[in-house]
């Protein structure tokens, strides 16, 4: 009979670990990619027009595809904090956690300044805070698994 250890480096499961939490934030990402798309989707037919002034003063149409790929890229740097955070102690997980509302909650001013009608406005700003909600959650609970 073998046996392999998942001893590492930041201590004993290091590896199943970083696999759980690597499926955890990617069913996250997941969740809050159908969200934010089925928000896209009901904005259109709420007639929102998703126009956005970017800070060059140009105004820019925001497509379904920028709403995915936004919302992963969220996910994947969020994930990249977390596992650093999780080798660290859970002061680092909870700092993470903390940071990823805040910036969630900070960057819904951009949505709502910059939109080009209210609606665009509020439903671009809400996938901010489903994007940081969801993480938080999915965060939260696959970093303080046991190992």
């Amino acid at each position: 009979m073998t046996h392999l250890s998942m001893a590492g480096p930041g201590g004993v499961g290091t590896t199943a670990r970083s696999r759980s939490l690597l499926v955890g934030t990617a069913a996250g990402a997941a969740v809050a990619t159908v969200v934010n798309a089925a928000l896209w989707v009901g904005g259109l037919a709420a007639d929102a027009s998703f126009l956005v002034t970017l800070p060059t003063g140009d105004t820019m149409q925001v497509g379904i595809v920028e709403v995915v790929l936004k919302t992963v890229l969220a996910f994947a740097v969020g994930t990249v904090l977390l596992a650093l955070a999780v080798r660290r102690s859970h002061r680092w997980v909870r700092a993470v956690l903390v940071a990823a509302m805040l910036v969630a909650v900070l960057t819904t001013g951009g949505p709502l300044s910059n939109a080009h009608d209210t609606a665009t406005g509020v439903l671009l700003a809400a996938m901010h805070l489903v994007t940081g909600a969801t993480f938080v959650v999915t965060a939260s609970r696959v970093a303080t698994r046991p190992a």
